[in-house]
């Protein structure tokens, strides 16, 4: 009887221990709150970055109970929306098409203004018109009854790339439209089912590199005065020098005319500005070297089409954006290190090892206001010299050295 006892005892016992356990194992899981993050199709950036980020918070979490989770989408478009549905609660976006999406306007004439905020910019987003060399399109206006993969279907795309083509003469209908992920492009362009696409990213954008792996690339310039316009006309687009694009594709941003620049004399060159009607600051100063390298950069400058941002919609509780932003910015160096557009938090370019990333900085170009976590964050922390607010409006000369 007593070994029945005890038995009956031991086993009431371990009952209670499993019943504990599992109780614990219930609340852990019943607290941990899973988040959702949207990204866009494979093939290009948004995936690769966003992945890191959402393995960044898994692993650092420390005492928040999260755990996010990577929502493949068709881009910035659906990410907006589902943000807003509130069944993401973080995305990955173009601040072009965020900027339209914040104010109703462009493809979301009919939809209204989304109540969409920012919580931080990653890097710069480099697109451009890529053909094969042997399709012989050399200039932007003469995409003009052209196949053109404008994006994948959904993300958006238009929303930056009809401007574009637009200011250079091609209007809507001047084209025929095909919409693809930047890695089927590539497939496009190789079997002759496109005659250009509209590559790009984070620099060096995944797609430019496939493509170049598989024929021989022309990437399409833009024209000068059309590129100043567009900066001026729209605030998403910025300039990106054309050495920096170069840096990281190497031959295939080398022009001929790059060549007779370089061996123009001073008298060449003034006169090669004017006929082009370049814009070239204190022209009369620069050594000759330091002109033609002005020169090119005027020539074939790229553009930004709208950074890289994470956002978030307002409704989201700001105490768990200051979190997320904690975490990025505890490990901001370990970010640098996994992908050159995760060096944001810093407002100037990290040094790694021998190479150099370039940082857009968290606080710039977002297109849309940020998230009120996001400003209380910034503004809490005076290690972080540049303070965000709620105009997004910074004076030019913090971007200098970016």
């Amino acid at each position: 009887m007593y070994h029945g006892q005890k038995l009956g005892w031991n086993l009431f016992s371990f009952s209670l221990v499993v019943i504990c356990m599992l109780s614990v194992s219930c609340q852990k899981e019943q607290d941990t709150r899973f988040l959702s993050f949207g990204t866009s199709p494979v093939g290009g950036t948004f995936p690769v970055v966003g992945g890191a980020l959402a393995d960044m918070l898994n692993s650092h979490r420390g005492m928040n109970q999260w755990k996010l989770q990577i929502k493949g989408s068709k881009g910035s478009q659906e990410n907006i929306r589902r943000l807003n549905s509130g069944e993401f609660q973080l995305g990955m976006c173009n601040s072009a098409i965020s900027y339209f999406a914040s104010r109703g306007e462009s493809s979301w004439k009919d939809e209204g203004a989304y109540d969409i905020r920012a919580v931080c910019t990653l890097a710069p987003l480099v697109a451009m018109f890529v053909t094969k060399r042997e399709a012989g399109i050399r200039s932007i206006d003469q995409l003009r009854d052209k196949r053109v993969v404008i994006g994948p279907a959904g993300a958006g795309f238009e929303m930056f790339v009809i401007p574009i083509l637009e200011a250079h003469g091609v209007g809507r209908n001047d084209f025929t439209p095909l919409f693809s992920p930047q890695s089927s492009a590539v497939d496009m362009l190789r079997d002759g089912s496109a005659d250009a696409a509209f590559l790009g990213g984070a620099l060096p954008a995944q797609a430019i590199i496939q493509a170049t792996a598989s024929f021989d690339v022309f990437v399409v310039p833009y024209e000068p005065n059309v590129r100043n316009k567009l900066i001026q006309e729209y605030d998403f687009f910025k300039p990106i020098p054309h050495a920096l694009v170069k840096s990281r594709y190497g031959e295939i941003l080398h022009y001929e005319e790059e060549d007779r620049i370089n061996k123009m004399t001073r008298e060449e060159l003034l006169s090669f500005v004017q006929q082009e009607k370049l814009t070239v600051k204190e022209i009369e100063t620069l050594k000759v070297k330091a002109l033609r390298k002005a020169i090119i950069s005027a020539r074939f400058g790229w553009l930004n089409v709208g950074s890289m941002q994470v956002i978030t919609h307002e409704n989201v509780d700001k105490n768990l954006i200051k979190q997320i932003l904690k975490v990025f910015w505890v490990n901001r160096f370990e970010l640098a290190k996994r992908h050159p557009a995760l060096g944001f938090l810093n407002p100037k370019t990290i040094s790694l090892g021998s190479q150099k990333r370039l940082v857009q900085g968290a606080f710039f170009f977002t297109g849309i206001q940020f998230h009120d976590g996001a400003i209380e964050f910034f503004n809490e922390n005076s290690e972080i010299r540049v303070r965000p607010n709620r105009r997004n409006v910074f004076a030019d000369t913090l971007l200098k050295g970016l």
